[in-house]
């Protein structure tokens, strides 16, 4: 996977000109998402003193992956033609 890039706006007003770069945008960030969730899953279960933070953490990645997944998903649904 390559490195993120961090959003600016020059990349959301790309973003919002262009369906398919707005696609791949969200798309590359829920991947990065979820590789960062499973590392901090990976050092929880390797932490016997995993705290609630850690814990709070997943949840609120896990929350915002499902975000993103009903974005993908929308914006696959507009540009399938019917």
């Amino acid at each position: 996977m390559s490195e993120l890039i961090p959003v600016t706006e020059e990349l959301l007003e790309r973003a919002r000109a262009d369906r398919s770069f707005r696609q791949r945008l969200v798309a590359e960030h829920l991947d990065e998402l979820m590789a960062a969730m499973s590392r901090a899953r990976n050092r929880a279960r390797a932490d016997v003193k995993s705290d609630a933070v850690t814990a709070r953490n997943l949840q609120e990645g896990a929350r915002l992956a499902v975000k993103l997944t009903e974005i993908l998903h929308n914006l696959s649904a507009r540009s399938s033609p019917l």
